[in-house]
């Protein structure tokens, strides 16, 4: 045999040998999966059949219709219909989609308070607890933020009530969200960790790992760890450079329009409507997750000692991220 190849498997074979006794990796990073304590999902109504029992998922956040314009909680599914082989906790959310109505229900001289709270209590009946993600709360009503939520939670009777409630940097002067104020009072809070970057700013990171960190180091100084739950998202956002939407003019612009772009073909209708078209290139920018970058951020998080993690919302994902963690034991 030539000898350049003899010391070549030679040395081929000790070096094999030597990662066979001393492996470098017990088990590879693509085979792990992230242990959590608390995995909660959330499932818009009508989009059951997104949820898996395969997930290890263990409350599951069901996102009904939001108050309505009477101030009436709509009637809502059965849970066990919708989730009939589901083992975990089915926690029952309610959304405002209005600043004055949320500033009307929240208003102890009126009446709506009571009866929302009547309400809330007798549709969660067969679910595990109430969850109250009202994101337009004004800052002059946090007190009565704060007795709404004592009141509801008195009369939900040991049920669990949670809260989702926006990112904080900081503890601010005045915040009816405010984290040490809210954790002495609910069960559990969850903190939406996602629109840094939202549909009207400068296009950016929907939850760039850094400002997630910062949330959640802040969030641990104020909420105790069992009651942290910190909020990923499951989107991504699109930025348009140009503004070409649908938009309304100044009818003294419409000749400088005219003129900018171009236009050359105009038209006339039967009845005499005028209109015109042009034509405009655009550039259009996108955040985005992967599995692995989304990974990575919930291991960001379990690295800071936080093990409850919520997703908005099921149905958006990448099943295979699924894949990816477990409940710890």
């Amino acid at each position: 045999m030539n000898k350049k190849y003899f010391f070549r498997s030679l040395l081929f074979f000790f070096v094999f040998d030597i990662l066979i006794q001393f492996p470098i990796f017990s088990q590879t990073e693509a085979d792990s999966k992230l242990p959590l304590k608390e995995v909660w999902g959330y499932v818009m109504i009508g989009e059951e059949k997104s949820f898996s029992n395969d997930y290890p998922v263990t409350d599951i956040g069901y996102f009904v219709s939001a108050i309505n314009n009477y101030s009436d909680f709509p009637e809502v599914p059965n849970r066990y219909e919708k989730f009939p082989d589901y083992k975990g906790r089915v926690h029952l959310v309610s959304s405002v989609d209005s600043t004055a109505q949320t500033h009307l229900l929240l208003d102890p001289k009126l009446p709506l308070r009571n009866k929302i709270i009547k309400q809330l209590v007798a549709q969660a009946k067969d679910y595990d607890g109430v969850q109250i993600d009202w994101e337009l709360v004004l800052k002059n009503d946090d007190e009565n933020f704060w007795n709404f939520l004592k009141q509801l939670k008195k009369k939900l009777k040991g049920k669990m009530l949670t809260v989702a409630i926006p990112a904080r940097l900081k503890t601010l002067e005045k915040d009816a969200y405010d984290y040490f104020t809210l954790s002495k009072i609910v069960d559990k809070i969850i903190v939406m960790a996602y629109d840094e970057h939202w549909s009207t700013s400068a296009p950016g990171p929907i939850a760039s790992v850094a400002w997630c960190k910062r949330i959640a180091d802040y969030a641990k100084t104020v909420i105790p760890e069992e009651k942290l739950v910190m909020g990923c998202h499951f989107y991504a956002r699109a930025w348009n450079n140009e503004d070409v939407g649908r938009k309304a003019y100044r009818m003294y612009k419409i000749d400088g329009l005219i003129k900018d772009n171009k236009v050359s073909i105009f038209n006339k209708s039967a009845d005499g409507d005028l209109s015109f078209y042009f034509e405009k290139k655009t550039r259009v920018t996108v955040f985005y997750d992967t599995i692995d970058s989304a990974i990575a951020r919930c291991k960001m998080y379990a690295d800071s000692g936080i093990e409850r993690l919520s997703f908005w919302r099921i149905g958006q994902e990448i099943p295979e991220f699924w894949d990816k963690i477990e409940i710890a034991d």
